[in-house]
């Protein structure tokens, strides 16, 4: 079972809203993909905007992704921005608005984190908990949790934005009894349950970003401070 977030910190309070604002990050490319792969009509509806209530549900989109790291530090974004499939000019470009997201997210890791990249020496990690600030604390809370998203929303569930990727080289039926209800909202309710209740599912892809990082040059100690700062900063605590 994921850990209880701790509340009364400032810097939690920080990474929460702050992953908030990259959701509405990740909402903004894919609407910016969509209109450069042939749906204008998205500028029209406010998909170009990053004002969250302009082109996204504010259930789906806002609070579900906050309740989400609430309960647990779990980053899954919430419904995507709503595009013209039928405007884009090939399966391609449905393709790429999917994977505009977790691009987005990816970017974001790499800014966010790149103070802690041992290249620059900018940051020590070697350092004890009660040392490290509260701006390291959020930005490598924030980072990580960038990195998890990657690793979560790719994959091939709906509504996942790693369903959205393969789903254009599905045939109509197939792709249309996977992304209606009942069929699509028991499966992100199951994918959501195994990340939540079954520790191993979380360990096996919090492996896989720390793989991910060892690969963009963070060696062990920095992506150890990397995980000390995000359980610092949701939980309180490293256990």
């Amino acid at each position: 079972m994921l850990l209880a977030m701790a509340l009364d910190n400032p810097v939690t309070w920080a990474v929460i809203i702050g992953w908030i604002l990259t959701v509405v990050l990740h909402e903004f490319s894919h609407g910016l993909v969509a209109y450069l792969g042939g749906d204008h009509t998205i500028r029209e509806r406010g998909g170009l905007s990053l004002n969250p209530l302009q082109y996204v549900d504010p259930v789906f989109s806002i609070l579900l992704p906050a309740l989400f790291v609430i309960m647990g530090g779990v980053p899954l974004p919430g419904g995507v921005t709503y595009v013209r499939d039928d405007l884009l000019r090939s399966r391609g470009w449905r393709s790429a608005v999917s994977a505009a997201g977790p691009a987005m997210n990816l970017l974001l890791f790499i800014l966010l984190a790149l103070p802690f990249h041992p290249a620059l020496g900018l940051i020590n990690p070697n350092v004890n908990n009660d040392q490290i600030p509260p701006w390291q604390m959020f930005l490598g809370g924030l980072a990580q949790l960038q990195m998890l998203a990657v690793i979560f929303n790719l994959v091939p569930i709906p509504p996942l934005d790693g369903f959205g990727i393969i789903s254009p080289y599905m045939d109509d039926e197939t792709r249309v009894k996977l992304t209606t209800p009942p069929t699509s909202t028991i499966a992100f309710l199951a994918y959501f349950f195994l990340i939540w209740k079954v520790p191993q599912v979380f360990d096996v892809i919090y492996n896989i970003t720390d793989r991910v990082e060892r690969a963009m040059g963070f060696d062990w100690p920095t992506r150890e401070l990397l995980r000390r700062c995000y359980n610092l900063a949701l939980f309180g605590h490293t256990d």
